[in-house]
């Protein structure tokens, strides 16, 4: 057996649980005609004011009891128990008796124990009476058969789609054959018709359809196959079929057997309704998803409320005998699902039909402000211009036509806001990212922009990436969760750095289209300044964080370098000048060695200091300027006797003469960095250094070895040479040369000195 597993909004889902969509439409089509035919066939025959509900209780051929009275004229009663008709017994009543339209009819009711007699005439079926005494009922269903034909038009392919369409249309032709019942002498006469007896098994089948929608529902986590389905919907009958196998074999007359085989929901209502729940429960149960239980909850919600209610309201109070509520408002019961279910669709996007509850809010709203408008100013102009109607109607007319543009532009814009937000109003969304606090913690500035930006424009995801180029700075925020259908707007941003804003839909929101590029243009602008000012804030954090660590490591440097080397080593130097001093007389030799062994030591602390004022500043750079240090230093590497063997020249262009320090020092590491590398990786035999001074110093480094891999993995130097050059606000570029080989291109930016 083929298996499908519906989770999520099981949008398309198709498979052995999925009907044709015009198969679904075909069914509700033959209910409706059904109820047609049970309501013309009960509204065309002569009636006595009352309704005779079909299962609301056992069925018995010598007793009828009257479940609301239609026609308060008749004389009977809610409760009354018909025993005959015209003094004969229901049982022996005969069937090719005559009745019609004012035909006179005598019961034999029994009320609050006693044998009464009401006669009474018969009349039309009453109409307005049947729609005062069945009004919630009616409003019940027109509300779950509103919900259900608009879903179904939006997703008509969702097998949930169509099991809720199954249940209110099932419901429909059930609960409308219930309510219109049949009358006593009808039933004592013939028994429940056919078309009663197929309104009353679509009502049993109702509740196989909810077990039906239960387990498909949107974001269930059950698994669904046909053995199941078929299974939830043999359920009724089976239960029928017990029920008849119980009463049968008692029952003594041909309409009593017709009544019993005719009370398809009698056991399903009693049995089925508690199953559905349970299902429902377990397919919360097994959802993972917070959204997809969220949609469920609203409608798991309501039943429970529903059956809470019902138990509170009728239940106890018919167990204790308390007065209870006329039972035709406990319809109203069954309202709640209903409209947890429109509500689950309109907050929480159940079945994603936001399109379709956009447009059709906006043109419901519309039309419906139009007619009011139309009707009322008709009205008042009616009453002005009593002696020209025609006036008064085209005068209506006008009304209507200069109202209507600025009326739909009003809706349209609250519609708008209510499925999507501020999408039509950039400034609203602008105003809103202005009252954020820049004084904020920087990561904190970014999670409040997306926050704001999805919840102004009812987005599900929303995030603000932002990288700099060949660096390892990066920052990544997000609010929500990506759905898959997402627009990447560029963040324009300065000093190589890169951004994005991803903003994502819901799959039945209508995506951004060319109508939204202002908003999109406007919000790029926007965020793309709060992204900068986060990122110079952070920047600056982390620059501050950089000097402060560099300047205590370098002070554990210095501290670790003057206390183990330098301090004993001069204290060992006092010590050896003092003993000299001592073997100065007595054996001059002996203090001669002293002397020499401290003069080679103070020589090597020389060494050790001038170790340390190099690491700080070359003293070279003082000596020879930038680019005769470097000359000094790599000259070493073009001698015969070095492993390399690799000749470097050093070019210079301009005036390198009156570089600030800071320049210097970070051109002339990065410099020697970059030949160290071309020495140890490149097997290069020629490397030049070109230094040119412009707007910008610039430092270009190129060999002529076997270039960068196709994988270049950034090591220490590298980092290195690009964190020099960005602590100064300058750029380091490291790629492949035309002609082979790596470069490196380095330009920083030169801040004249001032001087007194």
């Amino acid at each position: 057996m083929a298996r499908i597993s519906f989770g999520g909004s099981g949008l398309g889902a198709q498979g052995p649980t999925t009907m044709s969509r015009y198969a679904t439409a075909g069914i509700c089509s033959a209910l409706v005609l059904l109820t047609a035919v049970i309501l013309w066939i009960r509204v065309v025959g002569p009636s006595d004011g009352t309704s005779v509900q079909l299962s609301k209780g056992t069925f018995h051929g010598d007793r009828m009891t009257v479940s609301s009275v239609l026609d308060d004229a008749t004389g009977l009663r809610s409760g009354d128990v018909v025993t005959a008709i015209d003094g004969i017994p229901l049982r022996s009543y005969p069937p090719d008796r005559p009745v019609h339209v004012g035909s006179t009819l005598t019961y034999t009711v029994l009320r609050d124990g006693d044998l009464e007699q009401v006669t009474f005439r018969l009349q039309d079926f009453p109409v307005a009476g049947f729609l005062v005494q069945s009004w919630p009922s009616l409003l019940t269903l027109l509300a779950l058969l509103a919900t259900a034909v608009f879903v179904f038009h939006a997703r008509a392919a969702d097998p949930a789609a169509q099991a809720l369409m199954l249940v209110a249309f099932l419901a429909f032709c059930g609960t409308v054959t219930y309510l219109l019942g049949d009358q006593a002498f009808r039933l004592a006469a013939h028994g429940p018709t056919a078309m009663e007896a197929a309104g009353e098994l679509a009502l049993a089948l109702m509740w196989g359809a909810i077990a039906h929608f239960s387990l498909v529902a949107p974001g269930t986590g059950l698994t669904v196959t046909r053995r199941r389905i078929v299974v939830v919907y043999s359920l009724p009958l089976l239960l029928h079929g017990i029920y008849l196998a119980w009463m049968l074999p008692s029952a003594r007359s041909t309409p009593e057997v017709r009544g019993l085989i005719a009370q398809f929901s009698l056991m399903p209502s009693l049995v089925l309704p508690l199953l559905a729940a349970v299902l429902l429960f377990l397919s919360y149960r097994a959802t993972s998803d917070i959204e997809s239980r969220r949609r469920v909850r609203w409608v798991l919600l309501a039943l429970a409320l529903g059956g809470l209610a019902f138990l509170a309201v009728w239940g106890v109070p018919n167990l204790m005998g308390w007065p209870v509520p006329p039972s035709n408002l406990m319809a109203l019961i069954y309202l709640p699902p209903p409209v947890a279910l429109s509500a689950a669709i309109l907050r929480y996007r159940l079945f994603d039909v936001e399109v379709i509850v956009r447009r059709s809010l906006l043109y419901g709203s519309l039309t419906a402000s139009v007619v009011g408008i139309y009707l009322a100013g008709a009205w008042v102009l009616s009453r002005v211009f009593v002696t020209h109607p025609t006036l008064a109607a085209v005068l209506a007319g006008g009304l209507i036509g200069l109202i209507a543009p600025p009326l739909h532009s009003f809706l349209r814009r609250r519609v708008g806001r209510l499925v999507y937000g501020e999408r039509d109003d950039p400034f609203k969304v602008l105003s809103r990212l202005g009252r954020i606090d820049a004084a904020e913690d920087p990561r904190l500035v970014l999670q409040t922009v997306v926050e704001t930006v999805a919840q102004t424009l009812r987005l599900p995801f929303a995030a603000i990436e932002l990288r700099r180029a060949q660096s390892r700075f990066a920052v990544q925020v997000g609010y929500g969760r990506d759905t898959g259908r997402s627009v990447t707007l560029p963040l324009a941003l300065a000093d190589g750095v890169r951004g994005r804003l991803t903003l994502a839909v819901s799959p039945g929101q209508e995506p951004f289209g060319p109508a939204d590029r202002r908003l999109l243009d406007t919000l790029a602008r926007q965020v793309s300044g709060a992204a900068s000012m986060v990122l110079l804030t952070n920047e600056l954090q982390q620059s501050r964080e950089q000097i402060v660590l560099a300047r205590e490591e370098e002070r554990r440097r210095l501290h670790h370098r003057i206390h183990d080397g330098l301090g004993p080593n001069l204290a060992a130097g006092i010590m050896r000048m003092e003993a000299a001093r001592e073997l100065l007389r007595r054996n001059p030799d002996a203090a001669g060695r002293h002397l020499d062994e401290q003069i080679a030591l103070t020589r090597s602390l020389i060494g050790d200091i001038r170790g340390l004022v190099y690491n700080l500043r070359p003293p070279a750079l003082d000596q020879l300027g930038l680019a005769g240090a470097l000359r000094e230093r790599t000259s070493q590497l073009s001698r015969p006797d070095t492993s390399s063997r690799m000749q470097v020249l050093v070019a210079q262009e301009g005036d390198l003469g009156d570089l600030p320090a800071a320049v210097e020092v970070a051109a002339f590491w990065i410099s020697v960095e970059a030949v160290n590398n071309a020495i140890r990786h490149a097997q290069a035999s020629l490397c030049r250094v070109r230094l040119a001074r412009g707007p910008t110093l610039s430092v270009r480094i190129c060999d002529n070895g076997r270039g960068l891999p196709e994988r270049v993995r950034s090591g220490g130097g590298l980092i290195s040479m690009r964190e020099r050059a960005e602590e100064l606000r300058g750029t380091c570029r490291v790629y492949r040369g035309d002609e082979g080989g790596t470069v490196v291109e380095v330009h920083l930016p030169i801040r004249e000195a001032v001087t007194d």
